[in-house]
C-alpha cells in the first residue's frame, strides 16, 4: 500500500478535516495541524476515519498504541511458553497444549487504543479505560509539546535491562515529555514538574532517570556528567541512593561512598551526589538535578540554589516530582502557575509539566480516583484507596491520594460547579478588564468579563505574565483594540498607570472584594457567569476559600491553599459588568 502522504485520497480527506483551522478533536484546546487515524493505520489502512488533531495529541496516542502493541506481543509470547506474566515459573497446562500451535488473532483496534496502563509484566487489561480499578495513563494537565524525538524510551529500556523493571505507561509519558530533544540532541525543556498521588511509582521513574543519565547518556554525550538528587527530607533522597547505588556498583564498577548526608557514586568521571534540600547547596554545577517532593522545598533552595547551579550548563534538566502541596508550597505553586499559563496559551516553554489529579468533580465519586492514580491496579488498589478514605484526616487523604490542593470545608464553590459553566462563546466587546499581581509580585494577571445580549457574563483570562512591563503592554493592547473596555486595577499598580490610561481606569481594593464576593458567587450559582475553560482561572476559582469579616463573606488569600488572584479579579470584573453603566453619576463607587 502506498504511504499515506502519497495517497491522493488521503490528502483530500486530510484537507477536509483541517479546513477552517479547527481545534484538536482530542484535547479541544490546541489548534489542529494534523490528521489522526481513529483506528491504527497498520491494522485497517486508510479505511478508518480521520479527525483533526494537534501534534502532541497525535504523538501521545501513537506512543500509547506502540507501547500497548509491544506489551500485547510479549503477553502472547508468555502465553505460548506457558509462563505467568513477569515470572519464570511455567503455568500448569494440559500436555496437549504444548503439542499444537494455534493461530493467534491480531489484537482488536479497540483494545490497542484504550487508555489502559501497562502492567509491570508487560500485559494489559481489557477495557481498563472504562474501569475505575485501573489508572489513567494520560495526565489531566500537560504543557504543550512540539512533536519531536525523546530520550524517554531509552530510559525505559535501561530500566528493563539494568533494573529489571518495566516502567508503567504514565512513567514513560512523563519521561518522554521532559526528555524531548531537538535535532542536535539538546533537551527542549530545562525544567520539569511531574505530579501524581502517592505510591504511584515516582521513585522508580526517577531512579531509572538517574541511572540512565550517569551511564548511557554520559556515553552518548561523550562528557562527564554531574548529577544531584535531593528531596524534602534527606532520608527520602537517600532511600533512592540505597536502591540504585548497589546496582551501579555491580554493573558499572561504580565507587560508592555510603556516608549518610554525603552519599556519592563515581563512575569514571561521572559523579552523583545526594544532599539535603537546604540553602547550603550553593556552589555546585550539575547537568541533572532531581528534586523529590518539591511541594515541601523552599523557594530559597529551588530558585536561589538549585536553578543557578545549571545556568552555565548546556542542555541541563532540573526534574521535580511531587504530590500536591498546601498553602505553604510556594515553590510548587510558582512552577504550577507558570505551567497553567502555558497550557492556556497553547505555548511550549522551557518547563514541562504533567499532572495526574482529580478533575473538578465530587471527590467522593471513586470512578474518578483513577485520574490521580495512574498506577491504580498496579502498585495500589481501589480497596486500599477506600480504606485510606476512611481516615479521620480527610484533607490528608485528598492531598496524598487524590492529588488535590486541599481547600477547607468553606470553599466558596462546591466541586463541579465551575466546570459546568464552560462555554465556547467569545467574551463580548466592552465590559471590564480587572488586573492585579500576586502577593509576591511574581505574576500579573488580567481577567476580562463581558456581558452578552442575554445578560450572561463571559469571563476569560486576558493575560498572565511575569513582568510589570509586559503587563502594561498587554493592557494597552486590549484597551486600544476595544475603546469601550473599562480598566480596573489594584492600588499597588495604580501608581504606575501610564498617563494615557489614567482617565479610563478605576481602582479596587479589599473593601470592594468584601462587598462583591457574595454578589459574584450568586451570579455563578445562577449560571449567569460562563468561562472559556482556561486552567489558570479554574485553578484559582476552585481553590478559593471563604472567610467572614464584618458580617460579610470574602474569598481569602490567607486561607486558600495557593494563589487566588484570578478569582479575586473575577469577583470584581463580573460584579462590575453586571451593573448597568450610568453615564452620569457612577453606579458603583470605587476608590481612586
Amino acid at each position: 500500500m502506498p504511504k499515506r502522504t502519497s495517497n491522493p485520497e488521503y490528502r483530500r480527506r486530510r484537507a477536509e478535516v483541517l479546513e477552517g483551522n479547527p481545534l484538536c478533536h482530542w484535547c479541544k484546546k490546541a489548534p489542529a495541524t494534523e490528521a489522526d487515524h481513529v483506528l491504527p493505520y497498520d491494522l485497517v489502512g486508510d479505511d478508518t476515519p480521520i479527525v483533526a488533531s494537534c501534534k502532541p495529541c497525535n504523538a501521545q496516542r501513537g506512543a500509547i498504541y506502540l507501547a500497548q502493541k509491544k506489551a500485547h506481543v510479549q503477553h502472547q509470547r508468555n502465553e505460548a511458553l506457558g509462563l505467568q506474566d513477569g515470572k519464570t515459573t511455567p503455568k500448569p497446562k494440559p500436555a496437549e497444549t504444548f503439542l499444537k500451535k494455534e493461530k493467534t488473532k491480531p489484537p482488536s483496534p479497540s483494545l490497542l487504543l484504550s487508555e489502559t496502563n501497562q502492567t509491570s509484566s508487560g500485559g494489559f487489561s481489557l477495557a481498563a479505560s472504562e474501569s475505575p480499578e485501573f489508572g489513567r495513563v494520560q495526565p489531566r494537565l500537560e504543557t504543550p509539546i512540539v512533536e519531536g524525538p525523546s530520550y524517554g524510551d531509552l530510559v525505559a529500556g535501561w530500566s528493563e535491562r539494568v533494573l529489571n523493571k518495566t516502567l508503567f505507561g504514565w512513567q514513560r509519558q512523563a519521561l518522554n515529555g521532559q526528555l524531548t530533544h531537538d535535532d542536535n540532541g539538546d533537551l527542549v525543556h530545562r525544567e520539569s514538574l511531574v505530579s501524581t498521588a502517592r505510591q504511584n511509582g515516582k521513585s522508580v521513574a526517577l531512579t531509572a532517570l538517574i541511572g540512565w543519565w550517569l551511564t548511557d547518556f554520559a556515553a552518548m554525550r561523550g562528557k562527564p556528567m554531574r548529577v544531584l538528587s535531593t528531596a524534602n527530607k534527606l532520608d527520602r533522597a537517600v532511600a533512592i541512593f540505597n536502591e540504585l547505588a548497589p546496582v551501579l556498583e555491580a554493573h558499572y564498577d561504580a565507587k560508592v561512598t555510603w556516608s549518610y548526608g554525603r552519599n556519592k557514586v563515581e563512575i569514571g568521571n561521572c559523579v552523583w551526589e545526594v544532599r539535603a534540600a537546604t540553602p547550603h547547596l550553593h556552589g555546585g554545577t550539575y547537568d541533572l538535578i532531581i528534586v523529590d517532593e518539591v511541594w515541601n522545598v523552599t523557594e530559597e533552595v529551588y530558585f536561589d540554589a538549585l536553578r543557578p547551579s545549571q545556568i552555565a550548563v548546556k542542555s541541563p534538566l532540573l526534574s521535580s516530582w511531587s504530590t500536591s502541596g498546601d498553602e505553604g508550597s510556594k515553590t510548587m505553586q510558582r512552577l504550577r502557575e507558570q505551567a497553567l499559563g502555558a497550557i492556556d496559551k497553547h505555548k511550549q516553554t522551557r518547563l514541562y509539566f504533567a499532572e495526574w489529579s482529580l478533575p473538578d468533580v465530587d471527590p467522593n465519586d471513586d470512578s474518578y480516583w483513577r485520574w490521580a492514580n495512574p498506577a491504580l491496579g498496579e502498585t495500589i488498589t481501589l480497596d486500599a484507596l477506600h480504606a485510606a478514605a476512611e481516615s479521620p484526616d480527610r484533607a490528608a487523604f485528598l492531598r496524598a491520594h487524590l492529588n488535590l490542593w486541599v481547600s477547607s470545608a468553606d470553599a466558596w464553590l462546591q466541586p463541579g460547579v465551575w466546570e459546568k459553566l464552560k462555554t465556547e462563546q467569545e467574551c463580548p466587546a466592552g465590559g471590564v478588564l480587572a488586573v492585579d499581581c500576586s502577593v509576591d509580585s511574581s505574576k500579573y494577571v488580567g481577567i476580562r468579563c463581558g456581558l452578552t445580549d442575554e445578560q450572561t457574563i463571559v469571563a476569560t483570562v486576558e493575560f498572565s505574565t511575569e513582568s510589570m512591563k509586559e503587563m502594561w503592554l498587554q493592557i494597552e493592547k486590549a484597551m486600544e483594540a476595544d475603546p469601550k473596555l473599562r480598566l480596573v486595577i489594584s492600588p499597588t499598580l495604580d501608581v504606575h498607570t501610564p498617563e494615557k490610561l489614567e482617565r479610563r481606569r478605576t481602582t479596587f481594593g479589599y473593601a470592594e472584594i468584601l462587598k462583591l464576593t457574595a454578589l459574584t458567587r450568586s451570579l455563578i450559582l445562577e449560571h449567569r457567569v460562563l468561562h472559556r475553560g482556561e486552567e489558570l482561572l479554574a485553578s484559582h476559582v476552585n481553590r478559593a476559600v471563604l472567610a467572614r469579616a464584618n458580617g460579610q463573606v470574602v474569598i481569602s488569600s490567607q486561607r486558600s491553599p495557593g494563589p487566588i488572584e484570578a478569582a479575586r479579579l473575577l469577583v470584581v470584573a463580573a460584579a462590575m459588568v453586571s451593573r448597568p453603566i450610568n453615564t452620569g453619576k457612577a453606579a458603583m463607587a470605587f476608590r481612586r
